[in-house]
């Protein structure tokens, strides 16, 4: 009998933990509900667009005059090969007569032997001599055969007339002493040109000859240059000869040099009348004067960069060619936003275009890179820096 109660009271032990366990479970579950259900819960909020940071430049119109760069090689305006006109031998040379001398017009070079040229113009002027006395003579004759036609008051055909009066002979002594002159002439200019003299202000490349050396016509004697200007040959597109300036100056710069620093100054002589072979572009050429003058000095065979210059516009926005589009577009800020704008494209340059009508007053043009831009697109102007 007490062990059966005993059994029962340890299985109502039992259901009774039991029970207790489960309210447990029951009221954590319904705490942790609770809690979950009385939290705040986290609200969608919308992000607030955060404007780009950019930088513009500001829309100027101005007087302005495009130009084009490009390059070319100088050359010599005039550069020739110095060779004898008579047969001699270099008799003295001249110590000026050195390569890189820079000598003026007419100064001597060389002196060839000129005794057989003085002999010569001796000669010449003897004849001459005798056939201006010749012709004297004819001419007394002639005059003496003038008093005896008239005394014979005898008629006469037009050409036994002519005979009579010796006209046949004075003609013929006359024509003597053409021919005496014109020899003197000859021989006074053989002997002019044993002097080897320079044929302009220039300087010299080279020499062939020493004293002592036998010349001929054929012998090259000395190489010059002229050195008082040079000429440029610059090539230029189709499209921006109607532009060019033939009144304004080109500025030349040695090759690879800042195409706004300094240079000298050239006078634009023509565009000549045919294209390049190599890419059918027009040719300007350019003078320099005093090329090996002042502190930039430019050499024949030197390659230069030259800047030809424009007609002016007077009214015209000139900006980097990076910042326009390969449509004829420029991105501009108007008001914060980015925004889009054809202007009139007066010329585009290698470096800068400009620019005509086609901007509002407040816009700026874009200067930074944005990717992705659209039309629209809100921006902040950075500040300027100091």
């Amino acid at each position: 009998m007490s062990s059966a109660n005993g059994s029962s009271l340890s299985l109502w032990q039992r259901s009774k933990s039991t029970v207790l366990v489960v309210v447990v479970l029951a009221i954590g579950v319904a705490g942790v509900n609770y809690i979950t259900a009385s939290a705040p819960k986290p609200q969608r909020v919308k992000p607030q667009p955060v404007a780009r940071l950019v930088e513009a430049v500001p829309v100027t119109l101005a007087s302005s005059r495009p130009y084009w760069l490009s390059g070319g090689e100088v050359r010599a305006a005039e550069q020739v090969a110095l060779a004898a006109q008579v047969s001699a031998r270099v008799v003295q040379l001249s110590g000026q007569a050195l390569p890189g001398a820079r000598l003026t017009k007419g100064t001597l070079l060389a002196q060839l032997e000129k005794a057989d040229f003085e002999f010569a113009l001796q000669q010449q002027q003897a004849a001459l001599a005798q056939a201006e006395a010749q012709l004297q003579i004819e001419q007394g004759q002639a005059a003496l055969a003038q008093e005896e036609y008239a005394i014979a008051a005898q008629p006469l055909s037009e050409q036994e007339r002519a005979l009579v009066l010796r006209e046949p002979q004075i003609a013929s002594a006359r024509a003597a002493v053409a021919t005496a002159r014109a020899n003197v002439q000859q021989a006074r200019l053989n002997l002019a040109r044993t002097e080897i003299r320079m044929p302009f202000d220039g300087q010299i490349l080279a020499r062939h000859i020493s004293t002592g050396s036998q010349v001929g016509s054929s012998t090259p004697l000395f190489e010059v240059v002229r050195t008082d200007h040079f000429w440029v040959e610059v090539k230029v597109p189709r499209t921006f000869l109607p532009l060019l300036d033939t009144t304004a100056s080109a500025l030349v710069m040695p090759a690879g040099a800042d195409p706004h620093g300094h240079g000298r100054e050239a006078s634009i002589l023509h565009v000549l009348p045919g294209v390049s072979d190599s890419d059918r572009q027009a040719v300007v050429l350019l003078q320099i004067n005093i090329p090996l003058g002042g502190d930039l000095p430019v050499l024949a065979g030197d390659y230069v960069s030259v800047q030809l210059p424009g007609r002016v516009f007077e009214q015209a926005v000139v900006i980097d060619s990076r910042y326009l589009q390969d449509d004829g577009t420029v991105w501009v800020v108007h008001q914060n936003q980015l925004q889009r704008r054809q202007p009139e494209v007066l010329f585009r340059g290698r470096e800068q275009v400009w620019l005509g009508k086609g901007f509002s007053p407040e816009d700026r043009i874009l200067s930074s890179r944005v990717d992705a831009a659209v039309a629209g697109m809100s921006v902040r102007l950075q500040e300027p820096r100091p």
